[in-house]
């Protein structure tokens, strides 16, 4: 009689230390933010500057963003969430070539996904 009530114990005690492991690999994983949802990204050749187009909350300022420029590739990042409630609306950043290291005799490839709707830009 002992031994079935043991073994059911163990079996439940076993699920509970792997159900404890697993939540805690997940929680210690570090996930690789997406790239910053764009409604647009602009060369100016003459003013030697980029101008960036996205959607704010009313919370966005230009140093929340990182733009990585690695060889021939760009990739926008926001390093702040914009967790103010105002309805989305688009705000344009513009910053110098020399800024951030762009050449402006180069052909680039911006990695970010953009999209025309600046609702659907704010849902993550």
């Amino acid at each position: 009689m002992i031994q079935p009530f043991y073994r059911l114990t163990t079996l439940v005690a076993q699920v509970l230390i792997l159900s404890l492991l697993l939540v805690a690999c997940a929680e210690t994983q570090e996930v690789q933010p997406a790239g910053e949802k764009l409604l647009g990204f602009v060369f100016d050749y003459d003013k030697s500057e980029v101008a960036i187009t996205v959607v704010t909350k009313g919370c966005t300022g230009k140093a929340d963003f990182s733009i990585r420029v690695s060889g021939n590739s760009i990739e926008v990042q926001r390093k702040k969430v914009d967790a103010c409630k105002a309805m989305p609306e688009t705000v344009v950043f513009t910053y110098t070539m020399g800024e951030l290291g762009v050449d402006p005799n180069k052909a680039y490839t911006v990695r970010n996904p953009f999209i025309a709707n600046p609702n659907l830009a704010a849902i993550p």
